[in-house]
């Protein structure tokens, strides 16, 4: 899976850099170079090469080629992105109109080498409108200012705020001076103390310019006109959450849901996601070991565990490969008005994790991603929804059918596959609804009987 960056930044109008220094033959301008030493040179989409200096355009397309040199660039949107020498970093696609109105747009291929930079504005409304990829991880980024070296493997450091490291093997969620480092596409991210650190340019080359956390400023020296970046969205640790959850408990697949559906579980929150929980009807603690994937839109949160343990009175037990969907259910007094009101909602897809399945000696890990809506009938207390999750050769499909109970549901159906091993497969689902008047609604799956064992995953998904 390649890797993506969101980044954020300061204001800068495209259409005054483009009077000021025109490049002909070149797509609109993306960003201005504020500093470069050395042989640094754009490489256009078609092969052709030219040197660049201080005050230069780069374009959408063009690739920054630093050879032995260094150069810091400075984006229409107020980003600023320091490259250190033998890095190639090439702009994919680029849309900045001097607003964040969501048509911005920032995507990005690190191909070799190091950078660090502070983010603009792109990305910071919709993150997702901000990435940078390279083959080994995903980074989302989820505050103000990162590092990252490249070569085989990469090293990701956070310098304020946090961002997630994603591959085909998991996921990693990093706070400010964390680091994480990832050895290729098929290892799951780590911590590690080595930092991702850019090399300082040589005394007399000076520092460069303006490259502060903070620090923003337009091209003309005049301070730049950059909201503060939105408070990143938690979950509250304490009491009444519901959840359901599904894995491999002491080497038996199975479905389990600790009877966190009748708001009976006290969380733990700590790094973005679920580090502990507690149930008081079950008598029982469980604690994460290794979490990737840990995700939240402050309403509801969803990821996985590699592996945790679970103390029921004090006997422990081990856990591997644990999904789980995390919640406020919705309100009783929401459930019954819209039951009265035979309200019927559509849901789309929002979050998921990354499927995992156990056939009795080894897991195999998804890596592609899954797909799935569903739509409530509250009226009837019925839901009904469909999956489709890859994994391995195959792609499984379900489409399941279920109850309403409260806040939570249930559901069951059947299990197709592009391969040849699903005759007798089926699914079940076990979720509920978070959120004022069922706004989210989150679940866990069990596919059975296919080649590659039982299939686990969380879902979550918004009206």
């Amino acid at each position: 899976m390649p890797i993506e960056f969101k980044l954020k930044s300061g204001a800068a109008l495209m259409a005054a850099l483009s009077a000021v220094y025109p490049v002909s033959g070149y797509a609109a301008s993306a960003a201005q170079v504020d500093f470069a030493a050395g042989d640094v040179k754009a490489l256009a989409p078609d092969g052709r090469s030219r040197p660049i200096a201080k005050g230069a355009e780069i374009a959408n397309g063009e690739t920054i080629d630093t050879g032995s040199g260094r150069a810091q660039v400075r984006f229409t949107d107020g980003a600023q992105v320091s490259l250190a020498p033998q890095t190639q970093f090439r702009i994919d696609d680029y849309r900045f109109t001097g607003k964040a109105d969501g048509s911005e747009k920032g995507f990005f291929s690190l191909l070799k080498g190091g950078l660090r930079t502070i983010t603009g504005l792109v990305g910071r409304s919709n993150r997702e409108n901000y990435k940078v990829t390279t083959t080994v991880a995903t980074i989302g980024i989820r505050g103000t200012e990162y590092s990252v070296v490249y070569g085989n493997s990469i090293n990701v450091t956070t310098g304020e705020g946090s961002n997630e490291v994603c591959n085909a093997a998991g996921c990693l969620i990093l706070n400010s001076g964390e680091t994480a480092y990832v050895a290729d596409n098929n290892t799951q991210p780590v911590m590690t103390d080595k930092k991702a650190e850019i090399p300082p340019p040589p005394a007399q080359e000076g520092q460069l310019p303006g490259f502060v956390a903070g620090n923003n400023t337009n091209s003309d020296g005049t301070p730049a006109t950059i909201p503060p970046p939105a408070a990143l969205p938690t979950l509250t640790s304490g009491p009444g959450y519901s959840l359901a959850a599904v894995g491999v408990f002491d080497g038996s697949a199975g479905m389990y849901d600790f009877d966190g559906l009748e708001g009976a579980t006290s969380a733990t929150f700590s790094g973005g996601g679920l580090a502990a929980f507690s149930d008081t009807n079950w008598p029982a603690s469980v604690t994460q070991g290794a979490p990737v994937g840990m995700l939240t839109d402050g309403t509801i949160g969803w990821g996985r565990w590699i592996d945790g343990t679970i103390d029921d009175d004090g006997s422990i037990y081990a856990m591997q490969h644990v999904h789980y969907v995390v919640g406020m259910p919705t309100s009783l007094s929401d459930m019954s008005a819209l039951q009265l009101a035979n309200t019927t909602a559509t849901y789309s897809l929002l979050g998921y994790t990354y499927p995992t399945a156990w056939d009795g000696s080894a897991f195999t890990i998804g890596t592609q991603p899954i797909s799935g809506s569903l739509t409530a009938n509250f009226g009837a207390s019925t839901i009904m929804g469909n999956l489709g999750v890859p994994l391995g050769a195959n792609t499984y499909s379900s489409s399941w059918s279920g109850s309403i109970a409260g806040s939570g549901f249930y559901g069951t159906g059947s299990v197709t596959s592009t391969g040849s091993d699903c005759c007798f497969c089926g699914s079940s689902v076990l979720g509920f609804f978070a959120g004022a008047n069922a706004a989210r609604a989150g679940l866990v799956y069990e596919f059975n009987g296919t080649q590659y064992g039982d299939i686990h995953g969380a879902a979550v998904f918004k009206k």
